[in-house]
């Protein structure tokens, strides 16, 4: 699980950098097997079909992905801003749910190519394999968003003068964490629901919750 820094900063990035013709190549990977998989079915995709698609050679789609399944998924991930996580840490009028959903930053790739994006979604609904490896894949970016959320509860905590053991910080931190990431996920499924969905927007997601919040617990 990443962690902040000493000093009270914010946690590296989990990605890795990657050169812009590499990254371009495996976004076009991407999106000949997400649309062949669209079209075809999920069965029905062969790496052969996404090489012919995209216009490579095996040698260069096993360089970016190791399997079929993994082009489907594309290359990246979800992650933190970086400049919205220190205001996170430091303002203490953020909201703690809504300021951790507001944290995640999609892939650039899904802004500049939402269509890919969204039969993306539409694939992983129908798939518990992909759903669960694109699950294993989250982990990084959960595990660094759960950090922050429990730095953000204990110096609420500090401010208000209370007490609060460690045990507790780690459950708060845990059901802040798993509403945001669920309230994501029902955002991600509005898409797959309505075929003119466009891509959720985080900022929002927590809207529907602001007129029952009091009533929650």
């Amino acid at each position: 699980m990443s962690q902040a820094d000493p000093e009270g900063g914010v946690p590296p990035a989990v990605q890795a950098p990657r050169n812009a013709r590499g990254l371009a190549t495996a976004r076009r990977i991407h999106r000949s097997a997400v649309r062949l998989a669209a079209e075809g079915g999920l069965d029905a995709l062969t790496v052969d079909a996404v090489c012919a698609d995209a216009g490579i050679s095996q040698r260069t789609f096993f360089h970016h992905y190791p399997t079929k399944d993994d082009a489907l998924l594309g290359l990246e991930l979800p992650s933190i801003a970086r400049e919205r996580a220190h205001r996170y840490l430091s303002d203490p009028t953020v909201p703690v749910l809504a300021g951790a959903v507001a944290l995640i930053d999609l892939p650039a790739g899904a802004g500049e190519d939402p269509a890919t994006h969204a039969a993306q979604l539409r694939l992983l609904a129908g798939s518990p394999q992909l759903q669960a490896r694109q699950a294993a894949r989250f982990l990084p970016i959960l595990g660094e968003l759960r950090g922050l959320v429990r730095l953000r509860l204990e110096a609420l905590a500090r401010a208000d003068g209370r007490t609060v053991d460690a045990a507790e910080l780690d459950a708060q931190a845990d059901v802040v964490t798993a509403l945001g990431a669920a309230l994501v996920n029902t955002a991600a499924r509005r898409v797959v629901d309505s075929p003119d969905a466009g891509l959720p927007d985080l900022a929002s997601v927590v809207d529907p919750l602001r007129p029952v919040w009091d009533r929650l617990v």
